[in-house]
């Protein structure tokens, strides 16, 4: 590996520790975190570098886990171990293989839903965090503990969610490699 890859996978796993030490101390912005996290591992596949960015993947989750005092019941880690930190990786593998975009973003719908499934599951029959449904918002509280079907309304709201925010997130991802790649041209010859 070369010297100005390794650099830039440093750089990166420092920013994925910053970022995710953040999410899992802040659980209010444990999502925001973990996706700018993803956004530094494409720092390295700039130099073509996919080597470099799966280093900054495990490096940067390490040190983040052992900054954060291994706590393990932060949203960060199973989201990002499952998918964001992976998920940019992936994606830049296959852009270079020449995957069928259609069913590649098949492949990454299916398993956004299964990491989403798997995280209700995990909080909620695992570790028996229960699902609130009532919210404080501005000093109102709102109570829908007693509607009927609440939980089939939560479930198709949350579903709803995930969809809308995959495409977000997927479309954004697209847009940071692009602004990232400009941004390092201007300040690394390649």
């Amino acid at each position: 590996m070369k010297s100005n890859v390794l650099a830039l996978s440093a750089v990166s796993a420092g920013f994925v520790a910053l970022f995710l030490t953040l999410g899992a101390y802040f659980s209010v912005m444990d999502i925001l975190a973990v996706i700018l996290a993803s956004v530094f591992l494409l720092l390295p596949m700039y130099l073509d570098s996919v080597l470099g960015s799966v280093l900054a993947y495990l490096a940067g989750g390490a040190i983040a886990f052992l900054l954060s005092g291994a706590n393990i019941l932060s949203l960060v880690w199973p989201s990002y171990l499952l998918f964001f930190g992976l998920i940019p990786i992936l994606n830049f593998v296959a852009v270079k293989k020449n995957f069928n975009k259609i069913v590649w973003f098949i492949v990454r719908f299916v398993w956004f839903a299964a990491v989403c499934v798997f995280l209700v599951y995990f909080y909620t029959a695992i570790m028996n965090f229960p699902i609130e449904y009532t919210f404080n918002v501005f000093g109102k509280v709102f109570d829908f503990s007693n509607v009927a079907g609440i939980e089939t309304i939560f479930y198709c709201a949350f579903a709803l969610f995930c969809v809308v925010f995959f495409l977000v997130y997927s479309k954004f991802l697209q847009l940071s490699h692009a602004y990232v790649n400009r941004v390092l041209s201007r300040i690394i010859k390649k």
